[in-house]
């Protein structure tokens, strides 16, 4: 029989229409529990910056912020960033995230609470766009709010706060709301539902994290498939899908066209090797995490022994939500069960990523999964799914409390076996036999994890009986805490399906809830940390770098991304989207692989070499401070002209020539190619200086009496291009690399005005698009918005 041309999407009951007041209540308390939560970070005049020390907010994530917007403020968008690896690209690395709206309260608010805002923003988002997308599904306002607080709180989320994602943080939330519109697409086949999804899901590209964007992407495919588009006006449903990616390209084609063009020159550029796709799967073993979340340790004192890191590798959301998602599973309607319950299991397997052996045949035959480390990163959209069906669990027995028979006693059971377990763990340590299976378990999970370097706590810890029997009692209280849960879930399903007129059923349900939403605080709340994000901005370099002013580099051995922070220019840095030309350079000189070079780039000592990189201090700590030390080789000028040269187009003989102790860096360049004019060595060099500069350009003034080859000190890319000024001899100029990671132009003799540009091909065109579909987007937004409120006017007049 042909299906209906409005079908709601297969979940729980169809959809009611409540008023939108209904939401109210229940959006005023995920705001409420987000202030609760964030509150004192937020309201305070200098606050600290959420999440621990060390963390990538502390090492990357700060810098990249008050770098980028501190220029946007300026006026400047800062395709090219100096200050660290000596030059790489910014803009087009999509973690600087510039064009993120929610980003630019960057350029309004101080540094720290604009961090603070953001995290609390997204972390509200998060649970409103669940909330709406379980209410879109028809259930019940009470189980969408439940879903909402657990999409907030779960490990898949929460824990990001702790670690200082920034990026995770601001991606996560646009998930629900990408599956939100699809559902909406398929079941009402209108444009409105489709560009809404086109808008969260260019909301997801901009917010600068590509793995979160394409594993939404697989999440997306495999949902569409699992829904299986079925009956009349397939054509259109597929149209408007197909329309929803396409608008979001559009919208985004400005940074989707930068960060393509600017991916074949990193490290990542041509796909990652095997083994390091391979790290950050997530560990079978970390399984335990969906009940006792502390299991394997602590976040909060830094007690975890597992492999990986416990960010992104815990499961929880909550032992309530869990026994939910179960009901759900078992009494939800057939169709949305199905398919959420097969979007579970699919996505699990996708993040225990090389511990199956379907991780080789995606990472050979599907682009993508050669890009990127840490499928673990799947058990997002995976928790999201577990999270609806506690929803269709909770709305399912709010409806029919009888069905909760039998559920009181099994939970009665887990929680004694779990009881057993407890106990057991709790007496590791007082017998040699107990205590040795113990220990023998977290040695091989360490072991495991040595494999692909996933393993951080040092070998010796596993043999301290100390530490051994205090992870032994910490995982049996993280057990014990289970069975309590565990027995309040079973007296309150016992609740349920004995309905009385004491105790209705329905206080079972808010009961649960209550458990429920309990259980997540306890998790979250220690994961508020805080740090002091002054240190991070090493006043000492600051105060250091004032006194000996000049245009050289550092090598600051604690944190190079600091010199965003510092003013400072340095040869270091961390970004994945290290030049692959520099990581293989380095790597050359610090007697590594150049082949095997990726973005860390482990800097052990400064050879004479990279006096070219203009290196004149190193700084490291020394008596708790850290300290500027001379190296020895005196730094290049910033511009010098040349007229030596030898040339080697092989990367391997190039970067073994530059290393080589024969080779007189100071007077001959290594180019890849002969320059063209041919430089006279028998004649004067001439004088060259800078003109003006800004992140993106910097022009030069050269007078030269012969030919001769123009250095210039920064990194090599090829979308540095030289244009004449006016004045000037020649009228082209061609920019080359020099010793492999520096720009020379050769020169003729005369005068020669030459402005250097950051250009990316395209990228105005790319601008200019992106301009026009939002303007379209927008507009066609307020077309729908004045028609909705002119629908509604007639209806709000004839109220009583």
């Amino acid at each position: 029989m042909p299906e209906e041309h409005a079908t709601p999407p297969p979940s729980e009951p169809a959809p009611r229409r409540p008023d939108a007041g209904s939401h109210v209540v229940p959006i005023l308390g995920l705001l409420a529990g987000v202030l609760g939560l964030f509150g004192r970070f937020l309201f305070s005049l200098d606050p600290a910056p959420l999440s621990v020390g060390g963390s990538d907010l502390a090492t990357q994530y700060l810098y990249w912020r008050e770098f980028g917007f501190g220029e946007l403020r300026e006026g400047n968008l800062p395709l090219w960033n100096p200050h660290v690896f000596s030059g790489i690209p910014f803009f087009g690395g999509f973690q600087s995230a510039l064009l993120y709206p929610p980003n630019w309260i960057y350029a309004a608010f101080p540094l720290h609470l604009a961090v603070n805002v953001g995290i609390a923003l997204h972390v509200f988002l998060a649970g409103l766009f669940m909330y709406l997308w379980a209410t879109s599904r028809g259930l019940h306002r009470l189980a969408a709010f439940y879903c909402g607080v657990a999409l907030m709180l779960c490990g898949a989320h929460f824990s990001h706060v702790y670690a200082g994602h920034l990026s995770n943080l601001c991606a996560i939330p646009w998930v629900p709301l990408v599956f939100l519109a699809l559902d909406r697409v398929l079941a009402h086949r209108t444009v409105g539902w489709a560009m809404l999804g086109a808008t969260a899901w260019a909301m997801l590209v901009l917010a600068g994290h590509p793995q979160y964007l394409f594993y939404t992407v697989v999440a997306f495919v495999l949902y569409g498939l699992l829904r299986a588009i079925r009956g009349e006006q397939r054509l259109r449903i597929a149209g408007l899908v197909a329309g929803m990616g396409a608008v979001a390209v559009l919208l985004t084609v400005m940074q989707l066209w930068v960060g393509l063009q600017e991916a074949p020159f990193t490290v990542r550029g041509g796909g990652v090797d095997y083994r390091f796709a391979s790290r950050f799967s997530f560990p079978p073993e970390n399984l335990v995490t969906l009940l006792a979340p502390q299991f394997l340790g602590s976040l909060a004192d830094d007690s975890y022994w597992g492999r990986c890191y416990l960010t992104g590798m815990s499961l929880f959301f909550g032992i309530t939500a869990v026994v939910l998602a179960v009901f759900g599973v078992t009494h939800g309607r057939r169709q949305g069960r199905g398919v959420c319950a097969g979007m579970v299991v699919i996505l699990f397997v996708l993040a225990l990523g090389a511990h199956t052996p379907l991780f080789r045949w995606l990472y050979e035959l599907v682009p993508g999964f050669d890009r990127f480390r840490g499928s673990s990163k799947f058990t997002y959209p995976m928790t999201l799914f577990a999270i609806l069906l506690a929803g269709i669990g909770l709305h399912r027995l709010a409806e029919r409390p009888a069905l909760a028979r039998r559920w009181g006693s099994g939970a009665a059971v887990a929680a004694l076996l779990l009881a057993v377990g407890a106990l057991v763990l709790r007496g590791t340590g007082d017998g040699p036999g107990v205590g040795g299976a113990w220990n023998d378990f977290m040695k091989s999970v360490h072991a495991a994890g040595a494999t692909l370097g996933e393993s951080y706590r040092p070998l010796d810890s596993y043999d301290d009986p100390v530490f051994v029997r205090q992870a032994a009692r910490r995982a049996s209280q993280g057990l014990a805490v289970a069975v309590g849960t565990f027995g309040l879930i079973a007296v309150l399903f016992g609740l349920a399906a004995r309905a009385r007129a004491t105790i209705p059923p329905r206080a079972a349900v808010y009961g649960l809830v209550t458990l429920g939403i309990a259980e997540l605080i306890l998790f979250a709340w220690p994961l508020r940390v805080t740090f002091d994000g002054e240190i991070a901005r090493f006043p000492d370099v600051r105060t250091a770098l004032e006194t000996d002013p000049g245009d050289y580099r550092i090598l600051n051995t604690v944190l190079s991304n600091s010199a965003m922070a510092t003013g400072a220019l340095d040869i270091g840095g961390f970004d994945p989207g290290t030049l692959r030309r520099y990581a293989e350079f380095v790597a050359a000189t610090q007697g590594a692989d150049p082949e095997a070079a990726d973005q860390y780039l482990r800097i052990r000592f400064v050879p004479r070499t990279y006096a070219m990189l203009r290196v004149k201090y190193a700084a490291g700590p020394e008596e708790g401070r850290i300290v500027l030390r001379r190296v020895p080789e005196p730094p290049f000028p910033r511009l010098s002209l040349w007229n030596r040269y030898e040339v080697r187009a092989d990367r391997d003989e190039a970067l073994a020539r530059l290393v080589s102790p024969d080779f007189d860096f100071r007077n001959t360049l290594l180019l890849e190619r002969a320059p063209d004019p041919l430089p006279d060595p028998e004649r004067g060099e001439g004088t060259v200086r800078l003109l003006d500069e800004s992140t993106d350009h910097l022009s030069v003034e050269a007078r030269l009496p012969a030919p001769a080859i123009l250095l210039i000190t920064d990194a090599y890319h090829p979308h540095w291009r030289a244009r004449s000024l006016p004045g000037s001899a020649e009228t082209t100029y061609d920019v080359i690399p020099a010793n492999r990671v520096l720009r020379a132009i050769p020169l003729s003799a005369g005068r020669h005005r030459i402005r250097l540009e950051y250009s990316i091909p395209g990228f105005m065109r790319a601008t200019t698009v992106s301009a026009i579909a939002w303007i379209a987007l927008l507009a066609g937004g307020g077309v729908k918005l004045r028609r909705s409120l002119a629908y509604a006017r007639p209806t709000l007049s004839r109220a009583p």
